[in-house]
This record gives structure tokens, C-alpha cells and sequence, in this order.
């Protein structure tokens, strides 16, 4: 049994694919896999379902869901995912059964391959945790606060992975290949003031002066209007070095901004 949450949540199973075919089934699974292998209570599932206005029978209708999403696991060829407890239900999991404990794994062994200065190992482990991403956490759902705090963490770990990765590609010389992927991550996250550092140098670094002077206005008149900040001295150092039209550096270890400071 696999189940997907970093994109649309599905099951996958002996007999295909499936996925929960109401609204509140799918917050079920949601929020027992985003706490999976523990017991959530009845009553936390409740919350978490309808939040402080639960209808009359409530009660009645979760053991109605629980039924329902039985169902669509036992369709997936799977019959004892949820376990019921004295007080609420489990879903059980084994290692490598959920998407996002495996991407984790993967993001963690590539950030330790990076610290140890094994790049190309490091690239390809990060490349192959971004790969489980078909869209965002639990495909956007909000309803649960317990399924949009974890979707949350997960989506920030995922941009923090994109950002190690493109540093590291950086490191290796990969400066052209990655501008255009780094110009749509910025258009994901405008105010990630990383990923314009990492614009500006392999812009500079691909002999595209201009153009990486003009990200760093970008840079500033999106933070000015946003939040009202100046962009970060890490910003302003390289911005001044890239006007003076300093090397900085075709080949780092550790990170390729080091050479701008």
C-alpha cells in the first residue's frame, strides 16, 4: 500500500489507484495520514472535519466516513489500514508507504551529502525527493488545520530543497542550465530573497550583466511593496560586486555565495 500526498491525494494499491470520493473523506484520509501511524481522536477528528460547529449527529457521521474510506481502501485491495482505538483510529504505514516520509529521507540524506562536499551524489538524491512532488501538499487543502500546518512544513521543505539544489548546481557549474527554472521558482515565492542571489550569479556568471542587475531591482521593489523592506546585505553585497563587475568565483565547495563576501 502507497499513498500519495505530495500532490493529489491517492492510494495506491494491489488493485490501482484510488482516491476518496467526497469532500470529507478526503480530509479523513488527510488528517490521519498527516498523522499517521498515531491515534487521532474522535473527538480531534470532529474538530478537524467541522470545525467548532459540528452538526447534531456528528458522531454518527464520522463512523459513517470511517465506513466510507474502509471502503475505498479495500478497494485499493487493502483491508486493515485503520485501525480503531478505544478512544479514535490510526491509519498504519510501514517505511517508504507515504510519499512524504520518503522525500524526507531523501531531502535529509541529500542535505548530509551536500555538508560532506559529495555534490553530484548530493544532486542526484535531491532531484529524486523532488521527483515525488506531482503538485501542492495534499493538493491545497486548507479545511483541517492539523492537514494545512503539516502541508505547510512539507511545502516549505520542498522550496528549501529547491534552494540547496540550485546552490549546488551552482557549485558545480551548471550556472546556464538552471536561470529559467530559478525564474519560475521566483515567480512561486517572490519574496525568497535567496533565489534572486542565485538568479544574479548564474546570470553573471552566464555573461547576462544587465539582466542580473535588473533581477535585483525586481528584488527590491517587490520587497518594498510586499513588506516594506530593503533586500538583505547578502543581496546589496553581491549587487555591488556584480556593478563592479567582479569575478566571483566559477567553482565553490560550500556555497557559491561565498565567494561574494
Amino acid at each position: 500500500m502507497k499513498y500519495e500526498i505530495l500532490g493529489e491525494i491517492r492510494v495506491h494499491g494491489v488493485s490501482g489507484v484510488v482516491t476518496p470520493r467526497t469532500r470529507k473523506t478526503e480530509t479523513l484520509l488527510a488528517v490521519l495520514l498527516a498523522k499517521t501511524n498515531q491515534m487521532v481522536t474522535s473527538d480531534q477528528l470532529l474538530n478537524e472535519i467541522w470545525g467548532e460547529d459540528p452538526p447534531s449527529r456528528a458522531n454518527d457521521a464520522l463512523y459513517v466516513y470511517i465506513s466510507q474510506l474502509r471502503k475505498v481502501l479495500r478497494g485499493s485491495g487493502h483491508h486493515a489500514a485503520i485501525v480503531t482505538r478505544p478512544r479514535g483510529y490510526t491509519i498504519l504505514t510501514d517505511a517508504g508507504d507515504l510519499d512524504a516520509d520518503e522525500f524526507r529521507r531523501l531531502a535529509h540524506l541529500g542535505q548530509q551529502l551536500r555538508r560532506a562536499g559529495q555534490f553530484f551524489p548530493a544532486a542526484q538524491t535531491l532531484r529524486r525527493a523532488l521527483r515525488l512532488w506531482g503538485g501542492p501538499a495534499f493538493s491545497g487543502l486548507i479545511d483541517s488545520p492539523v492537514v494545512y500546518a503539516y502541508a505547510t512544513l512539507l511545502n516549505e521543505l520542498r522550496i528549501e530543497c529547491l534552494e540547496q539544489l540550485m546552490e549546488i548546481e551552482l557549485t558545480l557549474g551548471g550556472h546556464r542550465e538552471i536561470v529559467g527554472q530559478l525564474s519560475a521558482l521566483i515567480t512561486e515565492q517572490p519574496l525568497r530573497e535567496k533565489l534572486y542571489q542565485y538568479l544574479m550569479l548564474a546570470l553573471h556568471r552566464s555573461d547576462r550583466r544587465a539582466e542580473a542587475l535588473a533581477v535585483f531591482h525586481t528584488a527590491r521593489q517587490r520587497l518594498d511593496m510586499e513588506i516594506g523592506i530593503e533586500p538583505c546585505q547578502a543581496l546589496r553585497d553581491l549587487h555591488q560586486h556584480i556593478l563592479q563587475d567582479r569575478d566571483l568565483g566559477s567553482s565553490m565547495l560550500v556555497s557559491p555565495l561565498a565567494a561574494a563576501s
